[in-house]
């Protein structure tokens, strides 16, 4: 399988997971094109270093959108600017404090944001393998 949308299936249903680092000043809209999530579950990841903070908005979908790729590249604009940081989307377990937009974790991030910037989507689930997009991966994670 190399479609983007078949490793976004989580028990069976389709979940984008954003990630954006500390507490975002405002909730991102994630409604955008038409295209409004069943759920937005919210998650705070914190470490036991009390500035170490990550809060995970998994959005859960019966159905992944038809421009999927639009849609994630709308998700990480609003939740950029929402947190005025560098965000990703990840698949699902694949966060760790130790490994934030590492090379070790390149293959499991499928798109990323810094402000300022424009939204990177890998097209394809081969990307996520090649030295190109860790570099993609770990450019960004040097802006945390």
């Amino acid at each position: 399988m190399t479609d983007l949308a078949s490793g976004l299936r989580f028990a069976a249903q389709p979940v984008v997971s954003v990630f954006v680092p500390g507490v975002p000043t405002r909730v991102p809209d994630f409604a955008g094109g038409g295209v409004v999530p069943l759920e937005v579950q919210t998650y705070p990841l914190e470490r036991d270093d009390p500035y170490a903070r990550v809060t995970e908005y998994d959005l859960v979908f019966d159905e992944l959108p038809p421009l999927l790729h639009s849609y994630l590249a709308h998700c990480l604009r609003v939740a950029c600017a929402a947190g005025d940081t560098v965000v990703w989307l990840g698949f699902e377990g694949s966060f760790h404090f130790d490994h934030l937009l590492s090379e070790a974790i390149a293959p499991q991030v499928y798109g990323v944001c810094a402000p300022g910037g424009e939204p990177v989507v890998a097209p394809d689930l081969r990307t996520l393998r090649t030295p190109e997009w860790r570099l993609v991966v770990t450019a960004h994670g040097s802006l945390l």
